[in-house]
Formats: C-alpha cells, structure tokens, sequence
C-alpha cells in the first residue's frame, strides 16, 4: 500500500504527464481519474495535488 506522500506524488506526475501529452489517450485519461480518486479517498485535495505539480 502506497503512503500518502507517495500518493501525492503519483498523483502530481500523472497530471504533468497528461499536461504534457497532446492527445491523450482515452486509458491514460482513465489511469489518471483512478489515481487522483484514490488520492482523494486518502485525504488529499486539488489544492495538495496542484502545490505538488508546481513544486516539480
């Protein structure tokens, strides 16, 4: 099981890297909202996740 921390991050790099990509496909976008919901049911808000993606 992953620690929070590690969720944070996991969930900061899936959405650089969805930012990054042009066309993303449709089961890169799905992995994303799977990961950033688990994150949410951690206990980690958009506020947490944005702050991660910028300090990258």
């Amino acid at each position: 099981m992953a620690t929070k921390q590690e969720l944070l991050a996991l969930a900061a790099n899936t959405e650089n890297l969805i930012a990054r990509t042009p066309r993303p496909a449709a089961h890169q976008l799905e992995q994303r909202d799977r990961i950033i919901a688990a994150a949410h049911a951690a206990g980690i808000t958009d506020a947490e996740i944005s702050a991660a993606r910028q300090a990258q």
